[in-house]
């Protein structure tokens, strides 16, 4: 199976002339050169001189026997990170294959340039780079005299070879250059490389086999990394781990000794050096007591990778990434465990429409993007519960400024109510939830429930906060997910303008208002008229009729006129009421027909049954029974207030 065709893509161009003077063009005679790339800052200082393969050694090679994890060495970049997922990927030559295409050479066809394909919010992407690589100047020359090169970031044992090198060079363009790598989680680029979701936990919350439950998991597919987050950065302990370094975990085993039986787990350090020295170390007192050493793959050589005890591990890595590869990543490793089925979704939070903030925003946090998840079957386990994945991805986390954090809720469900409204809310908390408090772009919520309709609500913490998502769900048997119809997608439905302030708001009601404060029918027409030219200039506007009949639906108190708290409540019902009619209607024909008022009805949190759509299509309906915009916030405000009469 192949990839799917990707896209190429394009970083900011910027200023070149302090590195090295290529010709830009292409042709039989000139090697291509990426004027795309975007250059660092940091970079521009002496000593860092950009140079082709063919300047490093004389006869480069893109893989020299087989790309492997012994490929991956770190350079004087703090990308320990991308350097333990690529690792954790070797492992899997049929997935590497579609980040490193492999008919890639410095032969004949060699124009200097190199292409790899990357993940990205659901589609794969195509990156195109020269083969130019920032190095130093090694303090040793060659016997004739002449300078030699060191690279300066990722790199091969193999002199010779590149592509782990040139590959780090494609990840730095896609994310905005090489200083965008400083520092990051392994299951971010776990995740660019595979498209899979990926499950952050604590080493000590896992089953208490760990070396089963991780040896399970990597038989599944799942790629596995792991970190220390204590101590200062990249110092080692006294046994040798690094502090707030990422490894990867390449294998687990049960081995027997004369003393008993003992889980291992094998870890590597993408230094490719700098290894464990306790227990189970390579050429340890420990390997003596093995029975039998043949069933374990072991050698004694300074390359960064190790065994250690379970224990030993546990005491000194705090932190597993675990990355859950996806139906098409696992046909190809030809897993065969079952894959996880699951389903995609792209959302937004915009301000004023879907953007509601944290749960702690009580007032608004209903307008944040819901979704209906609706458990079925249970897993095969003595717990009668159905197992999920719920992932929220924060589009373009890398970007500067983007300091905004994700959370997601899960709330309980229930066949009365589609849509869970802000009244519902307020008696309501959630069975889940999972946020972040640091740099993940990613929030993973991995558990279980009975069979049951439950409904995942993603956030961001203030009602400020904007920002595209890419939500995914995935479960072992099987289970009906489906976007809520009441929060209306990025680009899928009538435009609507941020909403006012309340400053804004009050100070138009004044101007419209009588001088005690109060807003007659007059008054709500030619406010509504005005605030409406703003928030949705694309939809019908309110008639003097319609606004008396707003009027009414508010006026508890027969008064004929609304003091400015009416109005705010009349207000946030008419936006409500707005987002839920522009995503129904698609059509954009300005009008709900018939099938459209039940599930219109059903998202405001009303009976959408046919009976009531009937009376409604017969109070306020056209003589076909469609319902125009202002026609649907009138019967949506009137059957609001009966509903409140009658739990009164």
């Amino acid at each position: 199976m192949e990839p799917p065709p990707a896209k190429k893509v394009k970083s900011s161009q910027a200023e070149q002339s302090l590195f090295i003077a290529k010709d830009t063009t292409s042709g039989p005679d000139t090697l291509f050169y990426d004027n795309d790339f975007p250059w660092d800052e940091e970079l521009k200082v002496g000593g860092v001189e950009w140079r082709r393969p063919k300047e490093i050694c004389s006869e480069p090679k893109f893989i020299v026997d087989g790309a492997t994890r012994m490929d991956v060495c770190q350079g004087k970049l703090s990308n320990c990170w991308f350097l333990s997922a690529v690792a954790c990927l070797s492992l899997y030559p049929q997935l590497l294959k579609m980040i490193v295409p492999p008919a890639q050479e410095f032969l004949n066809s060699y124009t200097g340039k190199f292409i790899f394909q990357f993940w990205q919010y659901g589609e794969w992407i195509q990156v195109e780079i020269d083969d130019l690589l920032p190095t130093i100047r090694s303090n040793e020359g060659t016997a004739h005299g002449a300078s030699t090169y060191d690279l300066l970031f990722m790199h091969s044992k193999e002199r010779n070879e590149f592509w782990s090198s040139l590959l780090e060079k494609a990840y730095a363009k896609l994310k905005g250059g090489y200083s965008a790598l400083q520092l990051g989680f392994a299951g971010e680029a776990l995740v660019d490389m595979t498209g899979g979701v990926v499950q952050t936990c604590d080493t000590n919350l896992p089953p208490a086999n760990l070396s089963e439950y991780l040896n399970h998991l990597l038989l599944r597919g799942a790629l596995i990394c792991c970190g220390n987050t204590q101590g200062e950065l990249e110092t080692a302990n006294s046994m040798g781990i690094l502090s707030h370094h990422m490894y990867s975990i390449t294998g687990a085993k049960q081995v027997q000794t004369f003393q008993g039986s003992v889980s291992l787990l094998r870890v590597r350090n993408p230094w490719g050096h700098t290894e464990w020295t306790g227990p189970w170390r390579d050429s340890g007192p420990e390997w003596l007591c093995v029975i039998d050493t043949e069933d374990i793959e072991f050698e004694s050589l300074e390359d960064g990778e190790f065994w250690m005890e379970v224990g030993d591990f546990q005491k000194n890595f705090q932190v597993l990434e675990i990355c859950h590869l996806g139906p098409e990543s696992l046909s190809r490793v030809r897993s065969a465990a079952r894959p996880w089925e699951y389903v995609v979704y792209e959302g937004c939070w915009v301000k004023g429409i879907s953007a509601g903030g944290s749960i702690d925003c009580k007032e608004n946090f209903w307008m944040n993007p819901q979704y209906s998840l609706s458990l079925i079957s249970e897993d095969n386990d003595p717990s009668q519960e159905c197992s999920f994945i719920v992932s929220v991805m924060q589009k373009y986390k890398r970007r500067k400024g983007n300091n905004t954090f994700v959370v997601c809720h899960i709330f309980q469900g229930s066949k009365d109510h589609v849509y869970l409204t802000q009244e519902i809310f307020q008696c309501s908390q959630p069975l889940l939830t999972a946020g972040s408090s640091d740099k993940h772009r990613e929030v993973v919520l991995c558990s279980s429930l009975p069979p049951g309709r439950y409904v995942i609500i993603p956030s961001l913490q203030r009602v400020t906060d904007e920002g595209e998502f890419l939500i995914r769900i995935l479960t072992e048997k099987g289970s009906c997910v489906s976007r809520m119809d009441s929060i209306a997608p990025c680009s899928e439905s009538v435009p609507l303008s941020v909403s006012l302030s309340e400053v804004q708001c009050h100070s138009r009601f004044l101007e419209f208002s009588t001088p005690d404060g109060r807003l007659t029918d007059e008054g709500l027409h030619n406010l509504l008229t005005s605030l409406m030219a703003d928030f949705a200039p694309f939809l019908p506007c309110f008639t003097l009729e319609s606004s008396r009949c707003l009027l009414a639906s508010m006026d508890t108190r027969i008064e004929g006129s609304l003091c400015w708290e009416q109005f705010t409540k009349l207000w946030k019902n008419i936006i409500s009421g707005t987002i839920i009619f522009s995503n129904i209607q698609r059509e954009q024909t300005e009008q709900l027909d018939k099938e459209q008022i039940g599930p219109a009805l059903q998202s405001a949190g009303l009976t959408g049954d046919e009976f009531i759509v009937r009376l409604t299509q017969l109070k306020y309906g056209d003589k076909d029974g469609c319902l125009n915009y202002p026609a649907f916030i009138c019967c949506l405000l009137k059957l609001k207030a009966v509903t409140g009469k009658l739990h009164a």
